[in-house]
């Protein structure tokens, strides 16, 4: 099992708000978004959605492939090992 890709939220959290001094409440008021929205993705309790990810590049000059990459990357490393043995059970489709 390889290492757990990280969460949008962990890079926000110990990356871009101690290098740009905001806030959770500032950067969620910058994005328009509710303060409780952004803490629970900050706390990785939430998963960052098409729109929040347009937010966040318009407010941190990203893209919002970057963050939906990143969720991506981090939710299906979860499910494949959350679930391994039921997709384990998928037989391959052949075709005819």
């Amino acid at each position: 099992m390889s290492r757990v890709p990280s969460h949008p939220g962990a890079l926000l959290r110990e990356v871009i708000l101690p290098e740009t001094g905001m806030t959770v409440t500032k950067l969620a008021e910058v994005c328009g978004i509710a303060r409780n929205t952004l803490s629970r993705i900050v706390n990785e309790k939430a998963d960052i959605s098409e729109d929040i990810a347009i937010r966040l590049s318009r407010a941190l000059g990203s893209t919002p492939e970057f963050w939906l990459a990143m969720q991506n990357r981090h939710t299906i490393w979860k499910l494949r090992n959350e679930r391994d043995a039921i997709y384990k059970r998928i037989e391959r489709v052949e075709a005819a």
